[in-house]
């Protein structure tokens, strides 16, 4: 694989991924206000989950999401996070500047010949509570039997089909970014994977980051985030270790904390 190619876009950070309850979901902002400024979501297609969100100065945001009250328990284990534990980082997304340059990536992926590859986007969306519709393409792994791995070893892609300023407002009312915790962004992400998946895995994610061997720092990629003033590590991991399947770590500011419960269990860390 050849290294890093000027017209072959980083990808973005987009959002992180964090199943609640339904119940939990509602009382969130309340819970959080200590720390987070939690802001409106909405009710995605199809009406099985709904969503709030904490938006950053960096344009990457925490997705909090519920399945709504009475799914069956058939729906509900159909979807790409049914199977999942509530209360826990499940999953997180890139994007692109455009849904065209997701080829390229699927290709680079295909070539990596690691057992992996991207299906073509689906299309989603929901609607905001003040009646704005929003509309996206997911770009999903897959195995090489067809079917989605563990949900958070590879990201899926959430590729905007209307402006993405919609679905993430972190620029229209910069109240919304200005967290009591001071936390002002992503810096970096951290995957536990299974020891047996390590080796394909870094062999895909050097295909997404275009990245060969050589070039890649240790086991870290480095990703891009919605605003280009940001600044922080950026960088992703990946380890076959004991903890949590998704780690993270904050950009703060003057006063943050070392480390914050997000929520039970959910432990997350600040940098400087």
């Amino acid at each position: 694989m050849s290294e890093s190619s000027g017209n072959s876009p980083q990808p973005i950070l987009d959002h992180i991924v964090i199943l609640v309850s339904a119940s939990d979901l509602l009382q969130l902002p309340d819970r959080l206000k200590d720390f987070f400024v939690v802001s409106p979501g909405g009710t995605h297609a199809g009406g099985e989950t709904f969503n709030k969100l904490i938006l950053f100065e960096d344009g990457v945001y925490i997705e909090l999401i519920a399945f709504t009250e009475g799914i069956s328990p058939e729906q509900r284990a159909k979807h790409r996070w049914g199977r999942q534990r509530e209360n826990t980082i499940v999953d997180w997304a890139y994007t692109l500047p455009h849904e065209s340059d997701f080829a390229a990536v699927q290709q680079r992926v295909k070539d990596a010949d690691a057992g992996f590859t991207y299906r073509d986007p689906v299309a989603g969306g929901r609607t905001r509570l003040d009646g704005v519709v929003l509309k996206w393409a997911i770009g999903a792994p897959e195995d090489a039997n067809g079917h989605e791995p563990e949900p958070g070893f590879l990201p899926f892609w959430c590729l905007d089909r209307t402006p993405r300023s919609h679905r993430v407002p972190y620029e229209e009312d910069k109240a919304r970014t200005q967290h009591p915790s001071g936390a002002r962004g992503l810096s970096r992400l951290r995957l536990n994977v299974p020891e047996e998946q390590l080796s394909a895995l870094k062999s895909v994610y050097d295909a997404i980051h275009n990245v060969g061997d050589a070039a890649r720092g240790g086991d870290e990629w480095p990703f891009s985030v919605p605003s280009p003033s940001a600044q922080a590590r950026h960088t992703l991991g990946i380890a076959s270790e004991i903890g949590p399947k998704i780690k993270l770590a904050f950009q703060g500011s003057v006063g943050s904390p070392s480390f914050l419960e997000l929520l039970p269990g959910i432990v997350v860390k600040f940098e400087a």
